[in-house]
Protein backbone atom coordinates (compact mmCIF):
# COMPACT_ATOMS: atom_id res chain seq x y z
CA UNK A 1 0.00 0.00 0.00
CA UNK A 2 2.74 2.48 0.99
CA UNK A 3 4.56 1.91 -2.31
CA UNK A 4 1.42 2.77 -4.29
CA UNK A 5 0.62 5.80 -2.13
CA UNK A 6 4.05 7.31 -2.83
CA UNK A 7 3.30 7.17 -6.56
CA UNK A 8 -0.04 8.94 -6.25
CA UNK A 9 -0.55 12.60 -7.06
CA UNK A 10 -4.34 12.84 -7.15
CA UNK A 11 -6.48 15.94 -7.60
CA UNK A 12 -8.94 15.13 -4.79
CA UNK A 13 -11.46 17.78 -5.81
CA UNK A 14 -11.50 16.41 -9.35
CA UNK A 15 -11.77 12.84 -8.04
CA UNK A 16 -14.68 13.76 -5.79
CA UNK A 17 -16.45 15.64 -8.57
CA UNK A 18 -16.04 12.70 -10.94
CA UNK A 19 -17.51 10.23 -8.42
CA UNK A 20 -20.41 12.51 -7.47
CA UNK A 21 -21.36 13.31 -11.07
CA UNK A 22 -21.02 9.69 -12.17
CA UNK A 23 -23.14 8.40 -9.29
CA UNK A 24 -25.86 11.00 -9.84
CA UNK A 25 -25.95 10.33 -13.58
CA UNK A 26 -26.11 6.57 -13.26
CA UNK A 27 -28.69 6.54 -10.45
CA UNK A 28 -30.88 8.72 -12.62
CA UNK A 29 -30.31 6.56 -15.71
CA UNK A 30 -31.02 3.33 -13.81
CA UNK A 31 -34.65 4.40 -13.50
CA UNK A 32 -35.05 3.49 -17.18
CA UNK A 33 -35.72 -0.16 -18.14
CA UNK A 34 -32.82 -2.18 -19.55
CA UNK A 35 -30.20 0.36 -18.51
CA UNK A 36 -26.89 -0.84 -17.13
CA UNK A 37 -23.81 1.25 -17.96
CA UNK A 38 -20.56 0.09 -19.51
CA UNK A 39 -17.78 0.04 -16.96
CA UNK A 40 -14.37 -0.21 -18.67
CA UNK A 41 -14.08 3.53 -19.26
CA UNK A 42 -14.46 4.24 -15.54
CA UNK A 43 -11.22 2.45 -14.69
CA UNK A 44 -9.08 4.45 -17.13
CA UNK A 45 -10.66 7.77 -16.20
CA UNK A 46 -9.97 7.14 -12.51
CA UNK A 47 -6.39 6.03 -13.24
CA UNK A 48 -5.81 9.35 -15.02
CA UNK A 49 -7.31 11.38 -12.16
CA UNK A 50 -5.15 9.52 -9.61
CA UNK A 51 -2.13 10.06 -11.87
CA UNK A 52 -0.86 6.49 -11.65
CA UNK A 53 -0.21 4.00 -14.41
CA UNK A 54 -2.25 0.94 -15.24
CA UNK A 55 0.93 -1.12 -14.77
CA UNK A 56 1.61 0.27 -11.28
CA UNK A 57 -1.93 -0.34 -10.08
CA UNK A 58 -2.14 -3.89 -11.40
CA UNK A 59 1.20 -4.63 -9.74
CA UNK A 60 -0.27 -3.34 -6.46
CA UNK A 61 -3.31 -5.61 -6.81
CA UNK A 62 -1.05 -8.61 -7.37
CA UNK A 63 1.07 -7.74 -4.32
CA UNK A 64 -1.99 -7.06 -2.19
CA UNK A 65 -3.46 -10.54 -2.50
CA UNK A 66 -0.21 -12.52 -2.66
CA UNK A 67 -0.29 -15.25 -0.05
CA UNK A 68 -4.00 -14.80 0.70
CA UNK A 69 -6.88 -17.11 -0.14
CA UNK A 70 -7.95 -14.65 -2.86
CA UNK A 71 -4.58 -14.75 -4.67
CA UNK A 72 -5.97 -16.63 -7.68
CA UNK A 73 -9.64 -15.58 -7.57
CA UNK A 74 -10.63 -13.59 -10.66
CA UNK A 75 -12.95 -11.04 -9.05
CA UNK A 76 -10.50 -10.17 -6.29
CA UNK A 77 -7.73 -9.65 -8.87
CA UNK A 78 -9.88 -7.43 -11.10
CA UNK A 79 -8.20 -4.03 -11.40
CA UNK A 80 -11.45 -2.09 -11.86
CA UNK A 81 -13.01 -3.53 -8.72
CA UNK A 82 -9.91 -2.89 -6.64
CA UNK A 83 -9.50 0.65 -7.94
CA UNK A 84 -12.89 1.68 -6.58
CA UNK A 85 -12.12 -0.02 -3.25
CA UNK A 86 -8.87 1.94 -3.21
CA UNK A 87 -10.79 5.18 -3.84
CA UNK A 88 -13.06 4.28 -0.90
CA UNK A 89 -9.92 3.95 1.22
CA UNK A 90 -8.52 7.28 0.00
CA UNK A 91 -11.67 9.19 0.94
CA UNK A 92 -11.65 7.62 4.40
CA UNK A 93 -7.99 8.66 4.74
CA UNK A 94 -9.10 12.21 3.91
CA UNK A 95 -11.98 11.85 6.42
CA UNK A 96 -14.43 12.75 3.66
CA UNK A 97 -17.37 10.55 4.67
CA UNK A 98 -19.75 12.13 2.14
CA UNK A 99 -17.44 11.28 -0.76
CA UNK A 100 -16.88 7.83 0.73
CA UNK A 101 -20.64 7.18 0.86
CA UNK A 102 -21.12 8.35 -2.71
CA UNK A 103 -18.24 6.17 -3.89
CA UNK A 104 -19.84 3.18 -2.16
CA UNK A 105 -23.05 3.81 -4.11
CA UNK A 106 -21.03 4.03 -7.32
CA UNK A 107 -19.20 0.80 -6.44
CA UNK A 108 -22.54 -1.00 -6.12
CA UNK A 109 -23.73 0.48 -9.43
CA UNK A 110 -20.63 -0.82 -11.22
CA UNK A 111 -20.99 -4.31 -9.73
CA UNK A 112 -24.70 -4.37 -10.62
CA UNK A 113 -23.89 -3.32 -14.19
CA UNK A 114 -21.27 -6.02 -14.66
CA UNK A 115 -23.67 -8.70 -13.43
CA UNK A 116 -26.50 -7.44 -15.64
CA UNK A 117 -24.25 -7.45 -18.70
CA UNK A 118 -23.38 -11.04 -17.84
CA UNK A 119 -26.95 -12.22 -17.16
CA UNK A 120 -28.84 -10.18 -19.79
CA UNK A 121 -26.77 -9.44 -22.86
CA UNK A 122 -29.91 -8.44 -24.79
CA UNK A 123 -32.89 -6.78 -23.17
CA UNK A 124 -36.53 -6.21 -24.11
CA UNK A 125 -37.81 -3.06 -22.39
CA UNK A 126 -41.44 -4.21 -22.28
CA UNK A 127 -40.54 -7.57 -20.72
CA UNK A 128 -38.16 -5.80 -18.33
CA UNK A 129 -40.92 -3.44 -17.13
CA UNK A 130 -43.36 -6.34 -16.73
CA UNK A 131 -40.82 -8.25 -14.65
CA UNK A 132 -40.15 -5.25 -12.40
CA UNK A 133 -43.89 -4.86 -11.77
CA UNK A 134 -44.45 -8.56 -11.03
CA UNK A 135 -41.56 -9.62 -8.81
CA UNK A 136 -42.19 -11.60 -5.65
CA UNK A 137 -42.73 -9.49 -2.55
CA UNK A 138 -39.48 -10.76 -1.03
CA UNK A 139 -37.31 -9.63 -3.96
CA UNK A 140 -35.00 -6.72 -3.13
CA UNK A 141 -36.09 -4.76 -6.22
CA UNK A 142 -39.74 -5.13 -5.18
CA UNK A 143 -39.14 -4.31 -1.53
CA UNK A 144 -37.12 -1.18 -2.31
CA UNK A 145 -39.44 -0.24 -5.24
CA UNK A 146 -36.68 0.60 -7.76
CA UNK A 147 -33.21 -0.58 -8.77
CA UNK A 148 -31.55 2.71 -7.68
CA UNK A 149 -33.23 2.42 -4.27
CA UNK A 150 -32.02 -1.18 -4.00
CA UNK A 151 -28.41 -0.26 -4.72
CA UNK A 152 -28.64 2.65 -2.30
CA UNK A 153 -29.92 0.24 0.38
CA UNK A 154 -27.09 -2.25 -0.26
CA UNK A 155 -24.47 0.51 -0.17
CA UNK A 156 -25.64 1.48 3.32
CA UNK A 157 -25.40 -2.15 4.45
CA UNK A 158 -21.84 -2.38 3.11
CA UNK A 159 -20.85 0.82 4.91
CA UNK A 160 -22.22 -0.51 8.19
CA UNK A 161 -20.34 -3.80 7.89
CA UNK A 162 -17.04 -2.90 6.24
CA UNK A 163 -16.09 0.76 6.74
CA UNK A 164 -13.55 0.00 9.49
CA UNK A 165 -11.90 -2.71 7.34
CA UNK A 166 -11.66 -0.43 4.32
CA UNK A 167 -10.29 2.45 6.43
CA UNK A 168 -7.56 0.22 7.92
CA UNK A 169 -7.01 -1.67 4.64
CA UNK A 170 -7.54 -4.95 6.47
CA UNK A 171 -6.92 -7.47 3.70
CA UNK A 172 -9.22 -10.13 5.12
CA UNK A 173 -11.90 -7.48 5.54
CA UNK A 174 -11.37 -6.20 1.98
CA UNK A 175 -11.67 -9.76 0.65
CA UNK A 176 -14.88 -10.23 2.63
CA UNK A 177 -16.27 -6.88 1.44
CA UNK A 178 -15.72 -7.62 -2.25
CA UNK A 179 -17.30 -11.05 -1.87
CA UNK A 180 -20.25 -9.84 0.17
CA UNK A 181 -21.10 -6.92 -2.13
CA UNK A 182 -20.93 -9.13 -5.20
CA UNK A 183 -23.00 -11.88 -3.58
CA UNK A 184 -25.76 -9.54 -2.38
CA UNK A 185 -26.17 -7.98 -5.82
CA UNK A 186 -25.76 -11.29 -7.66
CA UNK A 187 -28.64 -12.87 -5.74
CA UNK A 188 -31.05 -10.15 -6.85
CA UNK A 189 -29.78 -9.95 -10.44
CA UNK A 190 -29.90 -13.72 -11.02
CA UNK A 191 -33.41 -13.94 -9.58
CA UNK A 192 -34.55 -10.99 -11.69
CA UNK A 193 -32.98 -12.45 -14.85
CA UNK A 194 -34.70 -15.80 -14.30
CA UNK A 195 -38.08 -14.07 -13.96
CA UNK A 196 -37.34 -11.87 -16.98
CA UNK A 197 -36.52 -14.79 -19.30
CA UNK A 198 -39.53 -16.76 -18.06
CA UNK A 199 -41.85 -13.79 -18.69
CA UNK A 200 -40.32 -13.09 -22.09
CA UNK A 201 -40.72 -16.72 -23.14
CA UNK A 202 -44.39 -16.58 -22.15
CA UNK A 203 -44.89 -13.32 -24.04
CA UNK A 204 -45.64 -11.31 -20.91
CA UNK A 205 -44.82 -7.61 -21.17
CA UNK A 206 -46.03 -4.07 -20.57
CA UNK A 207 -46.33 -2.41 -23.93
CA UNK A 208 -45.04 1.13 -24.23
CA UNK A 209 -48.04 3.25 -25.08
CA UNK A 210 -48.38 6.62 -26.72
CA UNK A 211 -51.43 8.04 -25.00
CA UNK A 212 -53.37 10.05 -27.55
CA UNK A 213 -55.29 12.13 -25.01
CA UNK A 214 -56.86 15.54 -25.36
CA UNK A 215 -53.92 17.24 -23.71
CA UNK A 216 -51.51 15.69 -26.22
CA UNK A 217 -53.59 16.86 -29.16
CA UNK A 218 -54.24 20.30 -27.69
CA UNK A 219 -51.17 20.87 -25.54
CA UNK A 220 -51.30 24.63 -25.97
CA UNK A 221 -55.01 25.01 -25.25
CA UNK A 222 -56.41 26.19 -21.94
CA UNK A 223 -58.26 22.95 -21.34
CA UNK A 224 -54.88 21.38 -20.59
CA UNK A 225 -54.86 23.43 -17.40
CA UNK A 226 -58.40 22.34 -16.56
CA UNK A 227 -56.92 18.88 -16.07
CA UNK A 228 -54.28 20.26 -13.72
CA UNK A 229 -55.68 18.62 -10.60
CA UNK A 230 -55.67 15.20 -12.24
CA UNK A 231 -52.09 15.70 -13.37
CA UNK A 232 -51.06 16.76 -9.85
CA UNK A 233 -52.51 13.56 -8.41
CA UNK A 234 -50.81 11.49 -11.09
CA UNK A 235 -47.39 13.10 -10.61
CA UNK A 236 -47.57 12.85 -6.82
CA UNK A 237 -48.47 9.17 -7.09
CA UNK A 238 -45.79 8.46 -9.70
CA UNK A 239 -43.11 9.91 -7.44
CA UNK A 240 -44.15 8.28 -4.16
CA UNK A 241 -45.94 5.08 -5.16
CA UNK A 242 -44.05 4.14 -8.32
CA UNK A 243 -40.77 5.67 -7.09
CA UNK A 244 -40.26 7.88 -10.13
CA UNK A 245 -36.93 9.64 -10.47
CA UNK A 246 -37.33 11.76 -13.60
CA UNK A 247 -33.90 11.86 -15.27
CA UNK A 248 -34.76 14.72 -17.60
CA UNK A 249 -36.29 16.87 -14.84
CA UNK A 250 -33.39 16.07 -12.48
CA UNK A 251 -30.66 17.15 -14.89
CA UNK A 252 -32.49 20.32 -15.92
CA UNK A 253 -33.33 21.31 -12.33
CA UNK A 254 -29.73 20.74 -11.27
CA UNK A 255 -28.45 22.89 -14.13
CA UNK A 256 -30.88 25.75 -13.53
CA UNK A 257 -30.42 25.87 -9.76
CA UNK A 258 -26.69 25.08 -9.83
CA UNK A 259 -27.26 22.58 -7.00
CA UNK A 260 -24.49 20.08 -6.27
CA UNK A 261 -25.10 16.56 -7.53
CA UNK A 262 -24.11 15.08 -4.17
CA UNK A 263 -27.17 16.45 -2.38
CA UNK A 264 -29.51 16.71 -5.38
CA UNK A 265 -29.42 12.98 -6.09
CA UNK A 266 -30.10 12.14 -2.44
CA UNK A 267 -33.10 14.50 -2.37
CA UNK A 268 -34.53 13.05 -5.59
CA UNK A 269 -34.21 9.52 -4.21
CA UNK A 270 -35.58 10.36 -0.74
CA UNK A 271 -38.51 12.24 -2.28
CA UNK A 272 -39.95 8.88 -3.39
CA UNK A 273 -40.90 7.97 0.20
CA UNK A 274 -44.68 7.54 0.35
CA UNK A 275 -44.91 9.81 3.40
CA UNK A 276 -44.10 12.76 1.09
CA UNK A 277 -47.26 12.31 -1.02
CA UNK A 278 -49.35 15.01 0.67
CA UNK A 279 -46.58 17.61 0.76
CA UNK A 280 -45.71 17.01 -2.90
CA UNK A 281 -49.37 17.23 -3.87
CA UNK A 282 -49.85 20.43 -1.89
CA UNK A 283 -46.83 22.11 -3.49
CA UNK A 284 -48.00 21.22 -7.00
CA UNK A 285 -51.58 22.28 -6.25
CA UNK A 286 -50.39 25.72 -5.16
CA UNK A 287 -48.19 25.94 -8.25
CA UNK A 288 -50.95 25.03 -10.72
CA UNK A 289 -53.56 27.18 -8.95
CA UNK A 290 -51.78 30.40 -9.87
CA UNK A 291 -51.30 29.44 -13.53
CA UNK A 292 -53.45 31.64 -15.80
CA UNK A 293 -51.98 30.68 -19.15
CA UNK A 294 -50.73 27.31 -20.43
CA UNK A 295 -47.48 29.00 -21.53
CA UNK A 296 -46.71 29.57 -17.84
CA UNK A 297 -46.15 25.82 -17.62
CA UNK A 298 -45.41 24.71 -21.16
CA UNK A 299 -43.71 27.80 -22.59
CA UNK A 300 -40.45 29.61 -21.89
CA UNK A 301 -42.32 31.82 -19.39
CA UNK A 302 -42.29 28.81 -17.05
CA UNK A 303 -38.70 29.39 -15.91
CA UNK A 304 -39.31 33.00 -14.91
CA UNK A 305 -42.59 32.00 -13.26
CA UNK A 306 -40.88 29.49 -10.93
CA UNK A 307 -38.09 31.95 -10.15
CA UNK A 308 -40.69 34.59 -9.29
CA UNK A 309 -42.52 32.19 -6.95
CA UNK A 310 -39.26 31.33 -5.21
CA UNK A 311 -38.25 35.00 -4.90
CA UNK A 312 -41.27 35.95 -2.75
CA UNK A 313 -40.12 37.35 0.58
CA UNK A 314 -43.33 38.69 2.08
CA UNK A 315 -46.91 37.57 1.59
CA UNK A 316 -50.17 37.53 3.54
CA UNK A 317 -50.99 34.05 2.26
CA UNK A 318 -50.79 31.27 4.83
CA UNK A 319 -49.94 28.74 2.12
CA UNK A 320 -47.66 29.68 -0.72
CA UNK A 321 -45.39 27.76 -3.07
CA UNK A 322 -42.01 28.78 -1.64
CA UNK A 323 -42.96 27.89 1.93
CA UNK A 324 -44.48 24.56 0.90
CA UNK A 325 -41.31 23.63 -0.98
CA UNK A 326 -39.29 24.38 2.16
CA UNK A 327 -41.63 22.31 4.34
CA UNK A 328 -41.18 19.36 1.96
CA UNK A 329 -37.41 19.84 1.76
CA UNK A 330 -36.98 19.93 5.53
CA UNK A 331 -38.95 16.69 5.91
CA UNK A 332 -36.87 14.98 3.22
CA UNK A 333 -33.56 16.17 4.68
CA UNK A 334 -34.54 15.00 8.16
CA UNK A 335 -35.39 11.57 6.76
CA UNK A 336 -31.91 11.19 5.26
CA UNK A 337 -30.16 12.74 8.28
CA UNK A 338 -28.90 15.77 6.35
CA UNK A 339 -30.93 18.56 7.92
CA UNK A 340 -28.19 19.48 10.41
CA UNK A 341 -25.76 19.82 7.50
CA UNK A 342 -28.27 21.93 5.53
CA UNK A 343 -28.98 24.10 8.57
CA UNK A 344 -25.31 25.15 8.70
CA UNK A 345 -25.26 26.25 5.04
CA UNK A 346 -25.39 29.92 4.08
CA UNK A 347 -28.80 31.32 3.14
CA UNK A 348 -27.64 31.42 -0.48
CA UNK A 349 -26.77 27.72 -0.51
CA UNK A 350 -30.08 26.88 1.19
CA UNK A 351 -31.89 28.88 -1.49
CA UNK A 352 -30.09 26.92 -4.22
CA UNK A 353 -31.23 23.61 -2.70
CA UNK A 354 -34.81 24.86 -2.31
CA UNK A 355 -34.74 26.06 -5.93
CA UNK A 356 -33.55 22.66 -7.11
CA UNK A 357 -36.52 20.98 -5.44
CA UNK A 358 -38.95 23.60 -6.80
CA UNK A 359 -37.73 23.16 -10.36
CA UNK A 360 -37.44 19.37 -10.08
CA UNK A 361 -41.06 18.93 -8.94
CA UNK A 362 -42.55 21.42 -11.40
CA UNK A 363 -40.47 20.06 -14.28
CA UNK A 364 -41.89 16.60 -13.63
CA UNK A 365 -45.35 18.20 -13.80
CA UNK A 366 -44.36 20.11 -16.93
CA UNK A 367 -43.03 16.93 -18.59
CA UNK A 368 -46.31 15.16 -17.80
CA UNK A 369 -48.59 17.97 -18.88
CA UNK A 370 -46.92 19.51 -21.94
Amino acid sequence: MDELLTKLNPDYSKLKKYIINSSARELSNLSAPCYYPKTKRTYYELINILKITDKDFKAFVKRNYKGTKAEKWNLWNDAGTNLLVFVLHLFLMKKDKAAYSTTMIYYMIIQYSRLMHKQMKYCDEDAFKYTMDNLTRTHLFFREKTIPNSLFYLSKAMQTNFTSDIAAWNKDGIIAFIGSARHRISQSVKSFAQSYYRNKQQGLSIKTQNDETDDDANRYQYKVLERGQKIVDKVSKNITTYKLVDKKAFEEAKTISKAKSSIAVLIAQALTNEKNFNNIKMALQIFIKEVKDVDMVCGTVYYEYVKKLMAIKRTNAQLYFKSQINILLVDVLKDIKLFDVYDKYTSQTQFIINSFLAFYLTLILRNSLC
